[in-house]
């Protein structure tokens, strides 16, 4: 069977019901039970109301959980307590004074220490500029 033929049978699939179809009795029976049974009455207000206050509360209630940090579960305190990895390990059974000890050995940072102002080359002559530019040559 092609899809051209299966396409035409399905066509005619209703075609029997719909003349076995008696309008007038079915537009009857429609209109009876419609008599019959009673319409939804719709809810009221205040339980629509009610209806949204607890979905906002529970939108809130969710979005204060997951904004809220979690406390620490086992896993995560473990890691915490865990001693932190250190680059020198040579410093890590110091105690307080003997690590501000060794700082006061360091020398400071450079953007601490002044830098002195380099010398303007306005003020040499010929001669002085030619052996500056032969020292920088090396």
């Amino acid at each position: 069977m092609t899809e051209e033929e299966l396409l035409r049978a399905a066509s005619r699939l209703g075609e029997q019901a719909v003349q076995q179809l008696d309008e007038a009795k079915l537009a009857k029976a429609v209109l009876t039970r419609l008599a019959t049974e009673p319409a939804a009455e719709p809810r009221p207000l205040y339980r629509r109301v009610l209806v949204l206050g607890l979905a906002a509360a529970a939108a809130v209630m969710l979005i204060v959980r997951l904004s809220v940090t979690n406390p620490p579960s086992s896993d995560q305190t473990t890691a915490l307590t865990a001693p932190p990895t250190t680059v020198l390990h040579e410093l890590d059974d110091l105690t307080t004074t003997e690590l501000e000890a060794v700082l006061e050995t360091l020398a400071p940072a450079t953007a601490v220490t002044p830098h002195p102002e380099s010398p303007s080359l306005e003020g040499l002559d010929a001669k002085a500029l030619q052996q500056l530019l032969r020292s920088l040559e090396g």
